[in-house]
This record gives C-alpha cells, structure tokens and sequence, in this order.
C-alpha cells in the first residue's frame, strides 16, 4: 500500500520553482511593518507629529496654507510641489528620501506662494533620524502671505494691508514701532529701538483673505508681520516682516518733486525734451531770421 505525503501549498510551490526552472527569478516586496515609533516635536513645530516605520525611505508630509497656492518642497536632492484646496489642505503623499550621508536626513524646507504671487518665509520641518526610513508628518501649518497697499504714506492718507491663510481662522497681527530716532547718537553696535504695541486679531473670511489698517500717527517707522492661529496653543511660524513708514506732508511734497526731477532724466523723457528743446531753438532762428528779412526790406524802401 502506498502512502502519500500530503505539502501544505506554499512549500509545494516553493519546491517546484526551485526544482524545476533554476534562472526565474521572483520578485517579491514586504511591506512595512506598523508603526513603530512616534514623537511630538515640541521645539520647532510643536502641533506637528511625527510617525516613522521601518521599510522604504518615504516622506508622507501634509498641512493646511492659503487655498488654491503653490506649496513648494526643496531640501537637498528633494524637490516637489504641491496645490492646496479649497480649504488650504495639501499634501505630499510619496516624497522618496535620498541616502542619508550622517545620522539625519537633509533638511526638507515648505514654501507657500498663493493666487496673487506673494510667498511665504520658508518653513523647515525638523531633521528625521536616519534609524527609520518611513514617516507620516503633519499638519504643517504655513505662515499667511502679507502685502501693504503702500510702503511710505503720510498722516492724511491712511493705507492698509492684506494676505491670505487657512479660510476662517484667527490672524494675530503683531506690530512694532521703531523709535530709532536719534540721528546724533552713533552706536558701533546699533541697539535695537523699538517697542511692540499691544497685538490684535482679525478672522481671514471663507476664501482665506484677511485684511486691517495700518497705523496713521505721527511720522514713525513701522514693522508688521501676522501669525495665524490653527488650534488650542498652535499656531503657525510668522509671515514675512514689513517695514511701513509715515512720512511727514512736506517730506512728501519734497519726495514727489525730487522723482518728477528723476522721471525727466529717464531716457525716454530726456530725448523728447531734447526734440522740444530743439524745436524752440529752431523756431526761435525762423522768427529772428524772418524779422531781420522785415528790416531789411523796410530800409530799401526808404533809402
């Protein structure tokens, strides 16, 4: 009587491909086991999280920007870009990192220029561990855009400023008055002259737009930036620092006519004030030379 050994599959089908046909090749890929480690980064970006697993170096990065903007990635051998919605969220969702050259990876840098081509300041995400070679980061919340109406201004024209973050979130607007006034004092190191007033919020509508006015007090130097609020005790880094100046009337009368002199040296002007110029002096030889024609003549008929 014969007896049969019974395989389980899989070591049938194993067997039967090394026995049978010794150059195929089988490809094959494991996937990564769960995650294994996961830290809050509380020093640089605290509202960000960290996951990592062990398998193919990828980066999953995502957060929240301006709607409808360009969210641009570049790090050493890393460049990419992405499109934020409707409402601000974005998302890398496979960024293959390169080969780590120490115990990090390079730095990886987000910026954010939105529908009207205003950037943000560039936001760096903290450097990962090259023990691991998967990770999950996010939200990464990026600064709002900021933009003035007009960068000097007097007291009677009052002037404002606009940008555009995460729709119907609070915008921390901090301002700083520079009372570096004393031009007779001369620092080899210049002290750092100026006082913050106490900041104030706007609500960026469903779009994302904020907007608020500028100061209009005597002639001062300002310096503005804004910080959106994302949650309890997060927010994201600031936007780009602005320098507003409000300038006296007669520094301004003076200022205008000072380009116009400028606008009149341009080459496009200076050569028709140069046609007009000859014009005149051409006119000016036509009527003398015709009035001393009219002399002449009077003095014939006399003689």
């Amino acid at each position: 009587m014969k007896k049969f050994v019974v395989f389980p599959a899989a070591l049938f089908v194993l067997t039967h491909f090394l026995l049978v046909d010794d150059d195929l090749i089988i490809f094959g890929q494991t996937p990564p086991a769960p995650t294994t480690t996961e830290a809050q980064v509380a020093s640089v970006l605290p509202q960000i999280t960290i996951s990592a697993t062990v398998g193919t170096p990828m980066l999953k990065l995502w957060g929240y920007g301006a709607p409808n903007s360009k969210i641009e990635l570049n790090g050493d051998r890393v460049s990419d870009f992405a499109y934020t919605r409707a409402d601000g969220y974005f998302e890398f969702p496979k960024i293959y990192l390169p080969t780590p050259t120490g115990e990090v990876y390079p730095e990886l840098c987000l910026t954010g220029i939105d529908q009207t081509g205003r950037s943000t300041p560039p936001t760096c995400i903290p450097d990962l561990p090259a023990n691991e070679s998967s990770f999950d980061i996010g939200p990464v919340i990026m600064p709002p855009t900021l933009s003035l109406e007009e960068g000097v201004t007097t007291q009677a024209l009052q002037t404002g400023a606009s940008g555009i973050t995460i729709p119907n979130s609070e915008v921390k607007i901090v301002l700083a008055e520079d009372s570096s006034t004393n031009i007779g004092k001369f620092d080899i190191v210049r002290e750092a002259r100026a006082y913050y007033i106490p900041n104030y919020t706007v609500k960026s509508d469903k779009q994302g737009y904020f907007s608020f006015n500028m100061p209009d007090a005597s002639p001062k130097t300002w310096h503005v930036f804004a910080i959106t609020k994302y949650s309890q005790g997060a927010s994201s880094p600031k936007s780009n620092t602005l320098k507003f100046v409000i300038i006296s009337q007669a520094a301004n009368t003076f200022e205008n006519i000072w380009a116009f002199i400028l606008s009149l040296l341009a080459l496009p002007s200076l050569i028709i004030l140069e046609i007009v110029v000859i014009l005149l002096i051409l006119t000016a030889t036509f009527l003398s030379k015709k009035d001393k024609r009219r002399i002449s003549l009077n003095t014939t008929k006399q003689i």
